[in-house]
């Protein structure tokens, strides 16, 4: 029986596989590289029953409420300060608003003043107010409807 091979061989072909491994092992990497990896149970913050952090609870320090009056006189927190009209320092009030800032600053919490003035009120003694409350180191001012 003649030789039907067209190449002369009676070998069988063989097909070489090295591209095909190269293509799997990219896609491996590929796969790999980007999926998300799952959080351990180990890497959650997780608070198991029984187990209470123990934290100190924050002072909160009220706001100081400030009304001036058509006659002058300062009232803080319903307490009358300073009643005299022509003292411009308001010693009372400074002392009141210093003592006031420091005890916030020992909570470490924010100082809040409300200034209610009166539309009859002198606007000088509105500015010494603010003055006042710029010497005691008190940033937050609002001011009442």
């Amino acid at each position: 029986m003649p030789n039907t091979d067209p190449f002369g061989g009676e070998e069988e072909p063989e097909m070489d596989i090295s591209p095909l491994i190269d293509v799997a092992f990219l896609l491996l990497i590929y796969f790999l590289v980007t999926t998300t990896l799952q959080k351990s149970e180990a890497d959650l913050s997780l608070v198991l029953p029984g187990v209470e952090a123990e934290d100190s609870k924050e002072v909160k320090i009220d706001q100081m409420l400030v009304r001036i009056d058509a006659d002058g006189s300062v009232i803080v927190n319903e307490e009358v300060s300073d009643s005299d009209p022509n003292d411009r320092d308001l010693p009372n009030l400074t002392e009141r608003l210093t003592r006031y800032s420091a005890s916030a600053q020992i909570a470490n919490t924010e100082t809040q003043v409300i200034i209610d003035c009166d539309p009859e009120a002198v606007g000088q003694r509105f500015i010494d107010v603010l003055n006042v409350c710029e010497k005691s180191d008190i940033k937050n001012v609002s001011l009442a409807n």
